[in-house]
């Protein structure tokens, strides 16, 4: 055998043991499914029709949580001496609720609505969300009456006393 032949497989093989190390390391991404900080359930994920994923920020911290009761009863508790804001899913897919909390006081948008029905926390994903109106709530619970049993639109003030409870 050559040099050059030897070198050449060397060359080769080489090049192989990079492509095969660089093609584990970057590896496609698929979407995360961690468990909420709170409840302890996987987070359901973002359908291409519904929101799902509520978000807590607390400065540059961002923290994804399984519903708005979950975020709502964290920021009450563990993060209760903070400035926060949720951004909770709403009835307009990629138009979250924005909900914050400066100085002990929570404001969210004029109309905002939400329902809260105690149930399992494998669906309060369904069972606790915000809703840009009474329009949005009334659309949402006559397409979910079987887990929104005697569901009642609940202010911002209501709300964050269920996650209170």
């Amino acid at each position: 055998m050559t040099s050059n032949t030897f070198l050449s497989r060397r060359v080769l093989a080489g090049f192989l043991a990079a492509f095969a190390l660089t093609a584990g390391a970057v590896a496609p991404a698929f979407a995360h499914e961690a468990p909420c900080p709170f409840c302890k359930v996987k987070i359901t994920q973002d359908t291409p029709t519904q929101d799902n994923e509520t978000v807590l920020r607390l400065g540059r911290k961002r923290i994804e949580y399984k519903c708005v009761y979950c975020a709502l009863t964290e920021a009450n508790t563990k993060y209760r001496a903070s400035d926060v804001t949720i951004l909770a899913p709403s009835d307009k897919k990629g138009a979250p609720v924005e909900i914050t909390r400066k100085g002990g006081t929570w404001n969210a948008p004029e109309g905002t609505v939400f329902v809260a029905v105690k149930a399992s926390h494998r669906i309060c994903q369904e069972t606790y969300r915000a809703f840009t109106s009474k329009a949005g709530y009334d659309a949402y619970v006559a397409k979910n009456k079987a887990k929104l049993p005697d569901a009642k639109p609940l202010t911002l003030t209501e709300m964050v006393a269920v996650a209170a409870k």
